[in-house]
Order: structure tokens, then sequence, then C-alpha cells
């Protein structure tokens, strides 16, 4: 994926920036536990620090970037399309999917960031049986070489193909089930086909967990910007959670009341992409 960034930065180099003097309006997935101007003030911090260190192909770190934020991908696209941001903030990962599966976009910028990550996310207030052995199976996961395997097979080389639904083993005689929130908003990773199935890795990766824990899974779709609501509401009992720049000194998406698992993915770029 690497060499795919490499050659697709290189072709938008030789289109220039698409950064106007004047504009420079970025989307991203909404922070839960920050307004767009406190994100802001929390990335230019991070800029003058340089826990971001690098920004190359067009972009600047003395500009000061306007941020706004969106609850699904799909609206920022929409927003990226009618002119309203001048690019869209993704994972590397998904950044790369995205240009694979769509026409008209390309790289801006690739900024270098304090490492994010995925985890799933839970009620705090909530006995953490249901956590902490969710953290056993990952633990395990990772030890054994799972992860490794299921990230090489749905990002490493997921190729222009969609993922294929992953199938869950059914456990007849357990009556209750695992309620789990699935976004979509973040391809191939957290992966919703237009049909309304989920697939791709976060979906092969609760997939095995069940396996392992023995427990039955019903998938919840929902909005990136829903997450804790899902969770509050009762309508999840846990989410795949999107832990952006952990490091940091105050987590931009964990609000009060949300605790997270095991981290069992993780990046340190994102794309910025804009219309061609």
């Amino acid at each position: 994926m690497k060499k795919l960034v490499v050659f697709l930065l290189a072709v938008c180099l030789m289109a220039g920036s698409a950064y106007s003097a004047d504009r420079n309006i970025i989307g991203h997935l909404s922070k839960l536990n920050m307004t767009p101007e406190e994100f802001m003030q929390f990335n230019d911090s991070n800029v003058a620090q340089g826990k971001i260190a690098v920004f190359t192909g067009g972009g600047d770190p003395s500009i000061q970037y306007k941020h706004v934020f969106y609850d699904s991908l799909l609206s920022m696209q929409m927003a990226l399309n009618a002119g309203e941001v001048d690019a869209i903030s993704l994972p590397e990962a998904v950044g790369e999917y995205f240009l694979n599966v769509n026409d008209g976009y390309k790289i801006v910028s690739i900024v270098r960031t304090l490492p994010s990550s995925l985890s799933f996310g839970f009620r705090a207030n909530d006995d953490p049986a249901l956590r902490n052995r969710f953290n056993e199976a990952l633990l395990s996961m990772k030890a054994d070489g799972t992860l490794a395997i299921l990230r090489a097979k749905y990002i490493d080389e997921p190729g222009l193909d969609e993922p294929e639904p992953v199938k869950f083993d059914v456990y007849e005689n357990i009556d209750t089930k695992i309620k789990v929130a699935v976004t979509g908003d973040l391809p191939p990773i957290d992966f919703v086909a237009a049909d309304g199935k989920p697939a791709g890795f976060n979906t092969a990766v609760l997939a095995e967990i069940a396996r392992r824990l023995k427990v039955n899974i019903e998938l919840v779709n929902i909005d990136s910007g829903a997450r804790a609501a899902a969770l509050a509401s009762g309508r999840a009992d846990a989410v795949f959670w999107f832990q952006f720049q952990k490091g940091a000194e105050k987590q931009a998406d964990i609000p009060e009341g949300i605790t997270l698992s095991e981290s069992y993915y993780g990046w340190n770029e994102v794309l910025n992409i804009g219309k061609k």
C-alpha cells in the first residue's frame, strides 16, 4: 500500500496543489469529545509542538486550517463534491480504498500525526466483564497471529472488490445476543455493503472474537457520529471505535461514559483527499 500512496502523491504533485489561496477547509468524521473549534485549537497546538510532524504534497503547517465535522463518510463526500470543503481527512488505508473505488479524487496532502487506533467502545458504568472478555480474545488473536492474517487479507491487499460479508457462527443453546454497532464509515476496515450487510476487517475481527467467546452477535448499522448515543440508549452493547491520536493530552473522540478495549489496528498517517 505504501507504493500506491507514493505513486498517487507523485501524480498529485505533478497536477499541483488542490488548496486555494483563501480556503483551507478540511472535513473530518465527527469527534465526540471536541467541537470543531476546539479541534482546530487542538490541531494547531499539536503542529506547534511538532506532534503533527510531516505535511507532504501541498499542505503547509504554517497555515491555519478550518476543520468541519460530519457524522458519516457519505456526508463528507457530499460536502466535498458540493465544494463545502476543500478536502476530507481519512486514515491512510481508508483513503487508499476510497481512491480505488471512486473516480475524480486525488491526494492533496499526507499528514503524519500521533498514532490513532481502533478498539471496541463500551459503556463505562457497565460491569467490565464483557470488555474484559473482548480484551482476552483480542490479546490471544495478537499472540497467535490471527490479527496479522486478517489485516493482510482485508487491509494490506484488499484489491478493488468489495469485502465479502463475514459469516458468524450461531450458538443455538444461547438465547442472548451481544449487539455491536457498525458504522461503515471506514471502508474497508469498517464496511457496510450497498445491501446493508456489514463486511470487511472489523467484522472479520468480531466474528473471530465471537467464535473464541462462543457468543451470538447482532450487528447494528449506525453513522459514526451516533456511536456514543447507540451505547447510551442500549441500542448497542459495543461499538467499533476510532481512537484519534491516542497519545494526545486530551482525547478528541472519547466522551465521558465510554471505555475502550485493547486496540487491534493502528495508523499514524492520514490522507487529505480533494477533487481532481
